[in-house]
């Protein structure tokens, strides 16, 4: 094996080559009209992403890893002879390569399209309230997942399912809501059901889970272009928010990077920030907070609201906290604060089925006012969308 397989440059590759030529330090810097010194940090440099991989002859290390995982530790065995008999390699996911390959199959996912999908338009002619903002708010949406109907006694619920359930929601509601001047797209967290391709949660927690992440992956980057591009063709803005849950904290930082990249000429989508479990907005008289809800009961929501929102607080008349995490639907008034968790489209699956958890599924659109606070609302229920 040569180590050129470890070069990312043109200029490690011309010196890995003659490196393994046999040409030492001096001789190849001579060539290159450069010191020895350098030369020896370049060979350096690939040795040692190449020891991360577990390729380090000299070490008597040759069971190399994927390229997205690193090498954590390495046993060989001798024998009497002192020569290697067997070898134990024990890897780790590398976050930054697995982040990189996560990156290359969710652009790979824009360059394919899927059934429903919107060719992208200009901002709609007719005019819109500009004291309205839609809402619309994805409870957890648990992509990823696999339900089987024979074994939780519900719907069944794969990658596909879930996409076509997610565009036809959004459809029917923004056909609904769509005067508004800004449509607010609000995922709540969970919208993964795993968080790596480990297949488990953020900490730990194994999930059955419907194919391989890196088709998931495209699958959402195609899914987030149908939904933002069906809502251009009504609102004349369009935000995106993606909240952190527990089961795809880290998925969903990715996911919020690309979409931001992907829309950043397009002046008419405003992508939020979600480096913090926290986020929020304000429109007019209107504070809206948001968390998934886990791990945090209702009277720690309300005092994180009114401790670290303060000036928020202050300068609005109209409060509220959406998050999701529970799968159905609660409101909770306390001290001028509204708590509302919100129903998702998704089924029980077989862990949750099996512990007796089950509840109405749909999606809703609350439409605010800058003046009034909550406006309106609508809903779809799953029975219109299957």
């Amino acid at each position: 094996m040569s180590l050129l397989k470890y070069c990312t440059t043109d200029r490690q590759r011309t010196v890995i080559e003659m490196h393994e030529l046999g040409m030492g330090y001096t001789n190849i810097a001579k060539e290159l009209n450069c010191s020895k010194w350098t030369i020896r940090d370049v060979v350096n440099t690939v040795q040692g992403r190449a020891e991360l991989q577990g390729y380090s002859p000299q070490h008597d290390m040759r069971h190399t890893v994927p390229d997205t995982f690193k090498v954590r530790g390495v046993s060989t065995y001798y024998n009497d002879e002192g020569k290697p008999v067997g070898q134990w390699v024990k890897s780790i996911a590398d976050k930054e390569a697995m982040l990189e390959a996560a990156l290359e199959a969710f652009k790979a996912g824009f360059l394919e399209e899927i059934d429903g999908l919107y060719k992208p338009i200009e901002a709609p002619q007719a005019a819109k309230n500009s004291d309205r903002l839609s809402a619309y708010l994805i409870g957890d949406h648990h992509l990823n997942a696999l339900c089987w109907s024979p074994e939780t006694g519900g719907d069944d619920w794969d990658t596909n399912i879930a996409q076509d359930v997610l565009i036809k929601a959004v459809d029917k509601l923004v056909s609904a809501a769509g005067e508004s001047q800004v449509g607010a797209l609000i995922n709540l967290g969970d919208f993964l059901h795993a968080n790596s391709s480990d297949n488990k949660t953020a900490k730990g927690t194994p999930v059955d889970v419907d194919g391989r992440l890196g088709r998931v992956i495209r699958v959402v980057g195609n899914l987030f272009r149908v939904l933002i591009t069906r809502m251009l063709e009504t609102h004349k803005e369009v935000w995106l928010i993606n909240v952190r849950g527990n089961h795809d904290p880290d998925a969903s930082l990715w996911l919020n990077e690309m979409m931001r990249l992907y829309f950043a000429s397009e002046p008419r989508v405003k992508v939020f920030d979600n480096f913090s479990k926290w986020t929020h907005f304000e429109w007019g008289e209107t504070l809206v907070v948001m968390h998934h809800g886990d791990r945090i009961k209702t009277q720690g929501l309300y005092e994180a609201v009114t401790r670290d929102y303060a000036e928020q607080w202050g300068r609005t008349k109209y409060r509220y906290l959406y998050h999701g995490h529970i799968h159905h639907r609660t409101v909770t008034e306390l001290g001028g604060l509204h708590l509302e968790s919100f129903g998702v489209l998704c089924p029980p699956d077989a862990y949750h089925s099996a512990s007796g958890y089950g509840s109405a599924r749909s999606m809703s659109c609350v439409i605010l006012d800058k003046n009034y606070g909550e406006h309106s609302r609508f809903k779809v229920g799953i029975e219109a969308l299957t």
